[in-house]
């Protein structure tokens, strides 16, 4: 009787203990005020004479490295298969222009006109007839910089650690001076760590000094936070969270939160971002000036260009499910090098 009385009273336990754990889980979910119309406004192919270059060699797969929107019509696209730019019309998908530069590109961003493309070491600008300009050095002991923006007229390295680092200032001339966050279209500096397992911090900061943070949770155990971007009310991030450890598996939400000038607010929307990775890409997702996200995706047959505008949450728009249901990722598909030609 009394064995069977405590074996109870563990079931017993267990039960409150998963019910708990399940109710944390579930607080833990943010009460979403929009959710995201998705709709696709570029595909591109591969390997035809409109199209991009996918190209296989030992270690990594490559194709697109980046991209930048122009204008309302234009999209550039940045090859480190082929080490061009392509410059595409968004509406029919073909490519208007297409040049060559240096070898092992990493990211790029426009400004005025011009396309600043970042190498190891260097950046060089190049003007939309890919004639050389100039070229910005900066320390060898930035290793691994995979990121670049421009803000008024100056030219900053988004750093690994998560800070921003100003190489070019806005007369022109070679400077190193370093701010705490990654800097954003609005000047606003933004930067995302951990805050323990199931939980991040975010912080904003201006040039005044001024700075803001606030923990938010998240429903899974949070394996990483970066900055996409900011505008005058939204901070945008990419969320990386655990599905699994062992073996590491991760999913990535697109999620907005309110910025005001007290601060910041409440996360208003979240989307998971479509697991399919075709070919390794410094810069999928990029907050456009009027305010939608930009997502491109890589997938065995095209590149997609899609557009993420914040609406009603009884009117968001998904993905199309023929982009859902694609998984894929480069990792499993690279080429050893005993295999290499």
């Amino acid at each position: 009787m009394i064995p069977s009385m405590k074996k109870n009273l563990l079931l017993f336990s267990m039960a409150l203990f998963f019910l708990d754990m399940a109710y944390a889980q579930q607080s833990a979910i943010p009460d979403l005020k929009k959710g995201f119309a998705v709709k696709e406004i570029c595909k591109m192919q591969w390997d035809t004479p409109q199209g991009l270059r996918y190209k296989k060699v030992a270690g990594v797969n490559l194709g697109v490295t980046s991209f930048e929107v122009l204008d309302k019509n234009r999209v550039a696209f940045l090859s480190d298969a082929s080490n061009e730019i392509i410059i595409a019309e968004k509406s029919n998908n073909k490519t208007l222009s297409r040049f060559t530069v240096a070898d092992v590109p990493r990211d790029f961003a426009y400004d005025k006109g011009n396309f600043y493309v970042l190498f190891e070491n260097t950046v060089v600008v190049y003007n939309e007839n890919g004639t050389n300009l100039k070229t910005i050095p900066y320390p060898n002991s930035f290793v691994g910089v995979e990121r670049i923006t421009r803000h008024n007229n100056s030219t900053y390295l988004l750093l690994p650690s998560g800070n921003s680092l100003e190489i070019e200032s806005a007369s022109g001339k070679s400077v190193s001076k370093s701010y705490k966050g990654w800097i954003t279209s609005s000047g606003i500096f933004v930067s995302g760590k951990l805050n323990g397992a199931n939980s991040y911090m975010v912080q904003v900061s201006s040039t005044n000094g001024k700075s803001h943070e606030k923990v938010f949770t998240s429903p899974l155990k949070t394996a990483g936070v970066y900055v996409v971007g900011s505008n005058q009310n939204r901070v945008v991030l990419d969320v990386q969270t655990y599905i699994s450890e062992s073996p590491i598996q991760v999913e990535r939400h697109l999620v907005t939160i309110a910025l005001n000038s007290l601060g910041l607010g409440d996360i208003i929307s979240d989307i998971k971002v479509p697991d399919c990775y075709y070919v390794l890409s410094n810069k999928d997702l990029v907050l456009a000036d009027d305010g939608a996200v930009l997502n491109m995706i890589t997938a065995p047959q095209n590149v997609f260009l899609f557009s993420l505008t914040e609406t009603e949450a009884q009117k968001s728009q998904n993905y199309p499910s023929s982009i859902l249901s694609l998984k894929y990722h480069f990792n499993d598909h690279i080429l050893q090098v005993n295999e290499q030609k």
